[in-house]
């Protein structure tokens, strides 16, 4: 029997399975996710289930930043002297930023902006530089995404055509991205059927995917790590072993220092070292900086949807 026990994952890596099935399809039942992991519907719902209660793990609908009219999607590193909170504060008093996580390495934050245009970038990267602190911001440009929140390659276009009732649907999601089809339809006024086509026809088109997001400042023994990379080769090796990796979450082609930049969950730090030592026999691989995200400190993925309908006319 122990030896039987020795060679099964235990629940904690079994909840850490089924949060990446989320990543990859956020409204899949617990008894698929239980049906793939080998497991009973009962186990992942008493386990799963009050992560999702509490908060700690969200599953939610994002739209594409393009659907949005931000055409300028970045990467900043930033250097502190001094105190992070304040530096933080003048981040979220920009208008680009999405994302701010304290990390541990050679910068002490680390951010994504989302810009409508250069100009816009430009202007509130001057606000950043001049904010008592910082000394140093340096900036790469995502020349495109190909894996990341909204978890497949970004679509070259979208199909037009959304109306009022899509617009509810996401921004519906965008809170519980999980909601029933009979919640979302009483909502929005449509039949279950027709909202369950609605959702399905967002989500087929890429104008909006539904994963996880995790408390990271939680207690938890995942380790997350943004990695940034310099080829001197051909990329096609390192996208395919990064794209194979369970603990993906994000995935971009780049302009500036780095050619490839990536963001992994990893459920220890000998798995962490493991891949690392994969990536470095890359042969197109010059160099690999890591660094440790060690606190999510801004997260702004709720986008309402008279922003959608602005950025696209008369949608």
């Amino acid at each position: 029997m122990n030896e039987l026990s020795d060679t099964l994952p235990s629940m904690d890596q079994i909840i850490e399975r089924a949060i990446s099935l989320l990543r990859r399809d956020g409204r899949a039942s617990y008894s698929e996710i239980a049906r793939q992991l080998g497991t009973s519907r009962v186990n992942i719902a008493s386990r799963l289930g009050p992560s999702l209660e509490s908060g700690s793990v969200r599953v939610i609908a994002a739209v594409h930043p393009r659907l949005l009219g931000l055409n300028v999607l970045a990467h900043a590193s930033i250097r502190v002297s001094g105190p992070l909170d304040p530096v933080i504060e003048a981040v979220a008093n920009l208008t680009t930023p999405v994302f701010v996580s304290e990390t541990a390495g050679q910068y002490q934050l680390v951010c994504e902006l989302h810009a409508r245009d250069l100009h816009e970038l430009q202007v509130d990267l001057r606000q950043l530089r001049s904010a008592p602190g910082v000394l140093e911001a340096d900036v790469i440009l995502y020349e495109r995404m190909l894996s990341s929140f909204f978890l497949g390659e970004e679509p070259a276009q979208f199909e037009h055509g959304f109306d009022e009732h899509d617009l509810r649907i996401i921004d519906l999601l965008q809170v519980d991205g999980r909601m029933s089809y009979s919640d979302i339809a009483e909502e929005v006024g449509l039949s279950i059927s027709a909202a369950r086509a609605r959702v399905t026809r967002l989500l087929e088109t890429g104008a909006m995917q539904i994963g996880v997001v995790r408390g990271r400042n939680a207690a938890s023994s995942e380790l997350v790590f943004g990695f940034g990379f310099k080829l001197t080769g051909d990329e096609h090796a390192l996208l395919t072993l990064l794209s194979k990796d369970p603990g993906l979450e994000f995935l971009a082609r780049t302009v500036g220092r780095f050619s490839v930049v990536a963001t992994l969950a990893f459920p220890s730090l000998s798995d962490f070292n493991d891949l690392l030592a994969r990536l470095r026999e890359v042969e197109s691989v010059h160099t690999v900086e890591p660094w440790l995200h060690a606190a999510i400190r801004l997260e702004r993925y709720h986008h309402g949807a008279h922003g959608l309908a602005a950025a696209n006319g008369d949608w």
